[in-house]
């Protein structure tokens, strides 16, 4: 009986750290959430433009940032170059948002 309620217990607790976490996450930078600007359909990956991208990193803080390049593959090759620079190491990983519209 005592097992299930710290069962029970564990659940509630992991609960709330997951929503305190992403609710963090979501306000720790202004306009990450706002993808209004973006395009971020499948085929867009093959199109040249500007590329925005999420840089999660764990030396400094996460940020966003735009690349101009010839398809979604080159882009990030070129964010990544950049983040090393920025963050002293390859702690950094851009993750694809979309295309500039």
């Amino acid at each position: 009986m005592l097992k299930g309620k710290f069962g029970v217990l564990g659940m509630v607790a992991g609960a709330a750290m997951l929503l305190g976490t992403t609710g963090a996450s979501a306000t720790g930078a202004e306009g990450m959430m706002d993808i209004s600007h973006l395009s971020s359909a499948h085929e867009n990956w093959a199109k040249a433009g500007k590329h925005e991208f999420y840089v999660s990193c764990t030396s400094i803080d996460d940020y966003l940032t735009q690349v101009e390049g010839p398809n979604l593959k080159e882009a990030q090759m070129t964010a990544y170059k950049d983040s090393i620079t920025k963050a002293g190491g390859n702690t950094c990983w851009p993750v694809w948002r979309g295309l500039v519209k």
